[in-house]
């Protein structure tokens, strides 16, 4: 989320107030018909004090990196990341991908583990889409989902790095399919999987059998069908939802109870596209509700009033939301 973006490498942020105004000075800059006499309220703005300069050099060191990573394809980031520095620099002024440009400011580490662009299956779309496995197990990628293929001895496992992932056992000639995130394992050889991973946990739910879920650490638990279960690196909980709620995903539609409000926004914004910010006291809410996923402003207006907040929309921009 933008806010948690903005915030300084040492700890330090900008005031909420400062943050706020340089996104709507970003937008109004951006505008068709922003004039000189905006760009002087601008520079007025900027230097009437430190914390407005310090949140705008932050929202565009953050909109650079997003903006030219969004269109990066991974094999012209893999070929990239392979050639010297020099060379890499070369081969950027030649065409590679404006997505590439991103190496120099960020680093080859920090890139690949933040936005994941050497990702074996990606779905650069807000639809569904079904790839295949090196198997051939099909799995049903979600909006912004990025996966990798693991091998295994004797089963299909795919390691999803962000957003969500429904896997069939039953599509598979391997004896188990196997589904791995940062925060743990969900094995199964006769369920359906649907897994999300989220930036504070990974949400399972189990269809049609059951299923085992082992956390880093050690822990597992054997789950039963119809269940959905929270899973992170120190423990496994479940959750008030049904498979079938989390299942709707497939048809488009979000149901969450007594969710943070945290992961609500993230799985809109995979929907959205642009940039969210809810204000900060916000974020402890939790949020039971049911939302419209191939409508994702009109599922913003609709969290964001019900949480008693108004909603500016910026296009596929951003969205701010704000104390009414």
């Amino acid at each position: 989320m933008l806010s948690d973006q903005l915030k300084a490498p040492g700890g330090a942020a900008p005031t909420d107030s400062a943050v706020e105004e340089a996104v709507q000075w970003e937008v109004r800059l951006r505008a068709d018909d922003a004039t000189q006499r905006d760009r002087d309220r601008f520079e007025v703005w900027r230097r009437a004090n430190p914390a407005n300069e310090q949140a705008w050099i932050r929202l565009q060191e953050r909109l650079a990196r997003f903006a030219s990573l969004r269109g990066a394809s991974g094999a012209a980031v893999r070929s990239a990341l392979n050639e010297r520095s020099h060379a890499r620099r070369r081969m950027l002024k030649a065409g590679v991908g404006v997505g590439a440009l991103a190496l120099a400011a960020i680093g080859t580490r920090e890139l690949i583990r933040t936005y994941s662009l050497d990702a074996d299956y990606r779905n650069g779309d807000t639809a569904p889409q079904t790839v295949a496995l090196k198997d051939g197990t099909p799995v049903i990628l979600g909006a912004s989902a990025r996966a990798y293929s693991v091998e295994g001895d004797a089963r299909s496992d795919v390691y999803l790095a962000s957003g969500q992932l429904l896997a069939n056992s039953s599509a598979t000639k391997r004896s188990q399919v196997v589904v791995r995130t940062r925060d743990g394992t969900a094995i199964t050889s006769n369920a359906r999987l649907s897994v999300d991973a989220l930036r504070h946990h990974t949400v399972v739910a189990i269809q049609g059998g059951d299923a085992t879920l082992a956390t880093p650490g050690g822990s597992s638990v054997h789950v039963d069908d119809g269940s959905v279960w929270s899973l992170s690196s120190r423990e496994i909980v479940r959750m008030p939802e049904t498979a079938a709620d989390i299942f709707a995903w497939r048809r488009g539609t979000l149901v969450v109870l007594d969710r943070p409000l945290p992961d609500i926004l993230e799985t809109l914004g995979r929907y959205y596209g642009g940039y969210i910010r809810f204000p900060q006291a916000a974020l402890a809410r939790r949020v039971s509700g049911v939302f419209a996923l191939n409508d994702a402003e009109a599922a913003l207006r609709q969290l964001a009033n019900g949480l008693g907040l108004s909603l500016a929309l910026y296009g596929k921009v951003l969205a701010v939301a704000s104390e009414a």
